[in-house]
């Protein structure tokens, strides 16, 4: 598949699969079988595998370590990371994957707030890990093995608006394939070959923490600054900032700044018309100002090539976790694309409410909304959180949501970017108390300090008062001199000099592999995705989707999401992308139906 698949195997099995491979269309170079004992083997699965893999190890992607100060790209960058990342695997940030393994089971663990899928299933003789829904479900059919429709999930994710546009739990589409929440991986234990959750609950590193505000903002600060600034300055690293007219995106600019190296970015903004015009307009004044290399390369000699068809490189990756389409067909291998998303696992997203009020303004006799409430209260338990805390909505959106919407479809083709704010440290500073209570008692009624707080005004000041002062996309988020003075005063001045020393980067993003498998996108044209992306193909997809809903109360609640699917895609014109949601919902039942 485009990023990995690993399954454990008894021996008896090993035959089978290895005539699945052969018909899906594999290559030799990008799946190897490993010995583990007389009767297990594991099968892994990756686009230039022998990039990946050493003695007991798979490791793809891009570890990122705030709290050890390093970024490693590639296994080799992983294995140069210090050795407290490699104490806890688990609490690394980044978009990577990590297969290890040992007599006694296979750990598979992924970046700590869930940038890159993570699924398991488990049968008869096997269970596999993987970041694609189509490649289990296929494996799974191959193998003889059932895939049952989960009523409750189709029709919770019928509903519309974005609580229920990507993974709400861990239980996924199918009955037999479940999915693991942020901060978790799963275990593999060679005895019983029984796929398990493994590693901490989320609440653990959020919740039950206790931090210090003043020197937890300093420290995130710094190591935004200490990034942006070595990246800047590194002449052999192809570097893209997306720079926007918020907040997020400048802080990591003013991480530059800071270091006086923005002059060497190549920022990218957003075209200058529609929906974005104003974010152009806030931008070029920045780009004047600071002497910005806007919308230029910065590297030509990134090599590019062909990823496939579009559509099948989704359906072998993140469709069916991650329903929003943005099409992509480019693979740039060793470029850094850095952005600002991740600040909301502070400032939060689902606005700071219990699971109860996430549905208050919601029609109370719509078909969903008791599936729907059913799965974010198990979304909420799977991060360790309560769905009566005051704060579950957003245990909820950062146990689920925010990883993946983070990296989007791009995870698909490349695990090289970067986001400097998704830091753990940030997400437990925006769930601390400020009531004075402990974290867990009548946690209901707890204030909270992302309810409130403009954590970005901080950051800003902390970076270059100047650049938080200039104009921003809207009027109303303009951050006044004296608001930015007093802000850092507040957090104890100016950053110290530890902010400017250059930050140990480990490997080369060159060193990770990119684009999709021959597997992934053979499995995508065995299940009729491997179409063009026309009006026409899609909505003959969708119909197909529609029908392969086989639970009778569910397949009127996907009638209503086809038709706006079709009022979006045929009637409107708009493309796959801005017609939301709604198709790639359908789209889903398609490639497993």
């Amino acid at each position: 598949m485009s990023n990995y698949l690993g399954a454990v195997l008894r021996r008896d099995v090993v035959p089978r699969v290895r005539a699945w491979l052969t018909v899906r269309g594999s290559v030799g170079s990008e799946h190897r079988f490993v010995d583990l004992d007389e009767r297990t083997v594991l099968l892994l699965v990756s686009r230039d595998l022998d990039a990946s893999l050493a003695p007991g190890r798979f490791f793809r992607g891009t570890a990122v370590s705030p709290e050890h100060g390093a970024i490693g790209f590639g296994l080799a960058g992983w294995q140069a990371m210090p050795a407290g990342a490699h104490a806890d695997p688990h609490g690394v940030s980044g978009e990577f994957v990590l297969l290890e393994w040992d007599d006694d089971a296979v750990v598979a663990r992924r970046d700590v707030l869930g940038s890159v899928a993570l699924a398991s299933t488990t049968g008869d003789g096997f269970a596999a890990v993987s970041d694609s829904l189509l490649v289990l479900v296929d494996l799974r059919r191959w193998l003889g093995q059932g895939v049952t429709q989960r009523t409750e999930v189709l029709l919770a994710r019928t509903f519309p608006n974005n609580f229920a546009s990507q993974q709400i739990s861990e239980e996924t589409h199918v009955v037999e394939v479940a999915y693991a929440a942020a901060g978790r991986g799963v275990r593999i234990p060679l005895r019983t070959l029984r796929a398990e959750p493994d590693g901490p609950l989320l609440a653990s590193r959020v919740v039950d923490v206790d931090l210090d505000p003043v020197e937890t903002m300093r420290g995130v600060a710094t190591f935004v600054a200490r990034t942006m600034t070595t990246l800047a300055l590194r002449d052999d690293l192809d570097v893209r900032l997306m720079l926007s007219g918020g907040y997020d995106s400048r802080v990591l600019l003013g991480g530059a700044v800071h270091g006086g190296a923005a002059h060497r970015l190549a920022v990218h903004t957003r075209g200058g018309s529609g929906s974005h015009d104003l974010d152009a307009r806030a931008v070029a004044p920045i780009a004047e100002h600071y002497r910005l290399r806007l919308n230029a390369p910065r590297l030509r000699s990134t090599p590019s090539q062909d990823a496939g068809p579009p559509l099948a490189l989704l359906a072998s990756t993140t469709l069916g976790f991650y329903d929003t389409l943005s099409p992509l067909s480019t693979v740039r291998r060793g470029a850094i694309t850095i952005n600002g998303v991740g600040a909301e696992i502070y400032k939060g997203n689902w606005k700071w409410r219990t699971e109860r009020q996430m549905f208050e303004q919601t029609n109370q006799r719509a078909v969903q909304l008791g599936a729907m409430r059913a799965q974010a209260a198990k979304g909420i338990r799977a991060t360790g959180g309560d769905p009566r805390w005051a704060d579950a909505s957003e245990l909820l959106y950062c146990g689920f949501r925010n990883g993946i919407h983070g990296a989007g479809n791009s995870i698909a083709l490349s695990m090289t970017g970067l986001r400097p704010l998704h830091q753990v440290a940030l997400a437990a500073l925006g769930h601390q108390r400020v009531d004075g209570l402990p974290p867990r008692e009548r946690r209901d009624r707890a204030r909270l300090r992302g309810q409130g707080e403009n954590v970005m005004a901080g950051l800003l000041a902390l970076m270059d008062t100047q650049l938080a002062a200039m104009p921003y996309d809207r009027p109303d988020k303009t951050l006044a001199p004296d608001l930015v003075a007093q802000r850092l005063a507040d957090l104890g001045g100016p950053l110290g000099p530890e902010a400017k020393t250059e930050l140990p980067v480990h490997g080369s993003p060159s060193d990770v592999p990119a684009g999709p498998s021959a597997l992934g996108l053979g499995v995508a044209e065995h299940a009729g995705m491997a179409v063009e992306m026309s009006t026409e193909h899609l909505m003959r997809l969708a119909e197909r989707g529609h029908e392969s809903v086989e639970h009778p109360a569910v397949r009127p609640a996907y009638g209503r999401v086809l038709k706006r699917a079709r009022e979006r895609l045929v009637d409107n014109g708009e493309s796959p992308r801005d017609a939301g949601a709604m198709l790639g919902k359908l789209l889903t039942l398609a490639m497993i139906g």
